[in-house]
Formats: C-alpha cells, sequence, structure tokens
C-alpha cells in the first residue's frame, strides 16, 4: 500500500510541473489586463493579491491538467471497450499513462505504434487484472499486424491472467483460423457454442462458416451459414457467406442470387465484398474450366472451334 502511494505520489509530482508554465501563463495574461485596464476596484493592489493570484492560477491549472490526464485515458478505453478493461489503468502512473497513449492508439487502427506502447508497459510492475488486459491489447495488435502467431500465446496468456475468457478465445480462435490451425479454430469456437457465450456474439456461426470456406469445403460451410440465417443473425453477412459458398460448390446462379441479397441487406464494406467475390469466381472457373457453361460465358476453347472450322472451309 505504501509502495503504492509513493508511485502516485511521484506521479502528482509530475503533473504539479507540468501544471507551472500554463498557471504563469494565465497569471501573466491576467496582470497584462489589470496594467491595460487596470486593476479591479481601480487601486493598485498589494504584493500579496498578485501572490494570492499566482496560487489560484496555478491551482486551477493544476487541476485542469490533473482532469486532462484522466480523461485522456477513459477517453481512449471507452473507444475500444471499456467494459474489457475495467478499473484497470485507471490511474496517474507511468504505465497508466503509457497504456492510454497506446488505446488511442489503437482506437486509430495504428497498430504498430500501439503495439510500441503496449510493450514498453510490460516493463512496469502490474496486478494480473492489468496483465491480463494489456496481453489481450498486445494480441489484437499482432493480430491486425497479420501476426496470428504471435497473438495467440498472448490471448492465452490472457485468459490464464483472468481476462475475459470469451474475448481470449474469440480472437485466439480467429488467430488459428488465419494462420491454418483450422482443428484448433474449430475447437475453439465450438467450446464457445457450448458455454453461453455473450450476447453481443453473434457472429459465431457466420466465423465457423467461413472457417469451412478457407478449407474449400462449401457443404459445411452452408450448414453454418443457414443457422446464421434461420436465427437472423449476423444476416446480410451471412448472406455473403452463402453466395461464397455457392461459387465453391459451382452453382453461379444461386451465388448470384445470394450476392443481390446480400447486398441489398445492407452488408458492410459492400465494395470489398464485390471484389472477394469476383476473385473467387475467377479462382473457381480457374480451378474448373468445365464451370464456365453454367455462367453463361463461353470458354476459349469454343470461341476458337467456329473460327478453326471457318478457315477450313
Amino acid at each position: 500500500m505504501g509502495e503504492r502511494f509513493l508511485k502516485y505520489q511521484k506521479q502528482l509530482s509530475k503533473l504539479a510541473g507540468a501544471a507551472a508554465f500554463p498557471a504563469l501563463i494565465l497569471f501573466g495574461g491576467l496582470v497584462a489586463c489589470f496594467v491595460i485596464k487596470g486593476a479591479p476596484g481601480g487601486t493598485d493592489p498589494a504584493p500579496l493579491y498578485y501572490f494570492r493570484l499566482l496560487l489560484l492560477c496555478y491551482a486551477v491549472s493544476f487541476i485542469v491538467t490533473c482532469v486532462t490526464e484522466y480523461k485522456s485515458l477513459i477517453h481512449a478505453a471507452t473507444r475500444a471497450d471499456s467494459d474489457l478493461i475495467g478499473s484497470c489503468f485507471g490511474g496517474f502512473r507511468k504505465q497508466d499513462r503509457l497504456f492510454c497513449e497506446g488505446m488511442g492508439l489503437y482506437a486509430q487502427d495504428r497498430a504498430r505504434a500501439a503495439l510500441e506502447s503496449f510493450l514498453q508497459v510490460k516493463d512496469y510492475e502490474l496486478t494480473d487484472a492489468e496483465a491480463g488486459v494489456l496481453a489481450f491489447y498486445i494480441g489484437r495488435c499482432y493480430q491486425m499486424l497479420k501476426c496470428p502467431s504471435n497473438a495467440v500465446s498472448f490471448y492465452r496468456e490472457a485468459r490464464t491472467k483472468g481476462f475475459s475468457a470469451p474475448y481470449a478465445m474469440l480472437f485466439e480462435a480467429r488467430s488459428h483460423a488465419e494462420g491454418g490451425d483450422y482443428q484448433t479454430s474449430l475447437q475453439l469456437f465450438t467450446d464457445l457454442l457450448e458455454h453461453d457465450p455473450p450476447k453481443d456474439f453473434y457472429f459465431l456461426y457466420t466465423d465457423i462458416g467461413f472457417l469451412f470456406i478457407r478449407q474449400k469445403r462449401p457443404d459445411q460451410a452452408v450448414e453454418w451459414f443457414e443457422k446464421s440465417i434461420a436465427k437472423k443473425q449476423n444476416y446480410a453477412f451471412a448472406l455473403s457467406g452463402m453466395a461464397i459458398a455457392s461459387l465453391q460448390k459451382g452453382d453461379f446462379t444461386a451465388a448470384q442470387d445470394y450476392h443481390y441479397k446480400a447486398l441489398v441487406n445492407h452488408l458492410d464494406d459492400p465494395n470489398s465484398f464485390r471484389k472477394y467475390f469476383e476473385e473467387t469466381k475467377r479462382l473457381m472457373l480457374e480451378m474448373h474450366p468445365d464451370w464456365s457453361e453454367k455462367t453463361g460465358a463461353v470458354s476459349a476453347e469454343a470461341q476458337t472451334e467456329p473460327a478453326a472450322s471457318e478457315s477450313e472451309s
């Protein structure tokens, strides 16, 4: 307890120093106004009056500095997920300010810069709860930087430190999928479904569906997308999954139908989906040239046959 008090005292001392310069600016501005417009009451104030005014300016500056430091942490935490962070990193210690800085960068999708701040926080003494929160956000940064294997170890650490198991498992499952470990990813997703996941995990069915899409197993993917559609969970995204699964099965008519339904149901980021759809369609036709007849397109070989027959005649 005494050691923690000393840390807070040290941080408050730094804030006190930071408040000095703004206080002098404020005091100088007031004195300048007195010189130009005259002092209150029309008399020349005594030195004690100016001393009290200086103390008042400093008190205001110190309070504003403390509030600003605290508000910056709360603002960053709220944007990311205040419920997950809870009361961690809510003080004026160096590690609190570094975490605040990292969260601000994380909220701006500046993963590499955020990671640098978070890794600095690891050098300080932390409670288990703080270590769990920190490990989770380090994992998120690694995942955003396309380093899923690094992310996995930090999500596991977050769980061992008492961080929210469902959230750590969710992003660990996604990291395993991104790294190609589909079996472990499926096991984690299944565990989540079997243990009463949070209500806002409405995307689990579609996550599993796209896990099978990655493995070119469209029949299994369809089962999960249909569950999502039936429950009206992540509806538009499930429709987009059905479109991709239909392409993998060679059913281009159904794919086009689901493509349309996904877009009219206000799919997030429709432009990315259009590109994904067309790229998947191209890949399927490269793998199965005979499927070109199902799209209504004429294959290159079919186009050359009439030309060849004309030249012979």
